[in-house]
């Protein structure tokens, strides 16, 4: 597959608020499927909006939906992870402007701006941010129920690492 078709112009892109979507095969995501097991023939709807607010400032919104094979950490069963994610960055012009307001968790991702930015590279940098640390079904199919109950209780005797502050809060 030529990927030359996914480069994009990001400042033209932007500005003019252009929208690219397609339909990709999961194979064609190596970093993402790295360490994963075997996939199907499914493929990924993804979709590249840009756009220029008010203030000049120029985004770019990715849109991933599919799913993923993995393996369960409880059953170590396959299964499928459903993923509709989306994701925007903010498109800046000067390797400076990236690192600006990196404390602020509301700030958007910032990348940098090229005339040949490669959209299959975003699509893939957002699957695989989508994808679980710790893959597990919700329900284990096979799994003892006890071993079900016992993994749920075990995440509600956790104790909240910030109750010792609710002390501080009374005196």
């Amino acid at each position: 597959m030529q990927q030359t078709q996914y480069l994009l112009d990001a400042a033209t892109f932007t500005r003019n608020g252009q929208v690219f979507a397609a339909q990709s095969p999961i194979s064609i995501f190596n970093r993402a499927l790295d360490g994963l097991p075997a996939q199907q023939d499914q493929t990924i709807d993804w979709s590249v909006k840009g756009r220029t607010d008010n203030a000049g400032q120029r985004y770019l919104t990715v849109h991933v939906v599919g799913y993923v094979v993995l393996i369960c950490q409880r059953c170590l069963r396959d299964f499928h992870y459903q993923i509709d994610a989306e994701n925007t960055v903010l498109v800046v012009n000067d390797e400076l402007d990236l690192d600006v307001d990196i404390d602020d968790p509301d700030a958007p991702e910032r990348i940098l701006a090229s005339a040949h930015l490669n959209a299959l590279e975003l699509v893939e940098d957002e699957l695989i941010l989508s994808l679980p640390y710790v893959p597990r079904h919700d329900q284990c199919p096979d799994l003892h129920e006890a071993l079900q109950n016992q993994d749920e209780e075990a995440e509600d005797e956790k104790p909240n690492p910030f109750a010792v502050l609710s002390q501080f809060k009374k005196s």
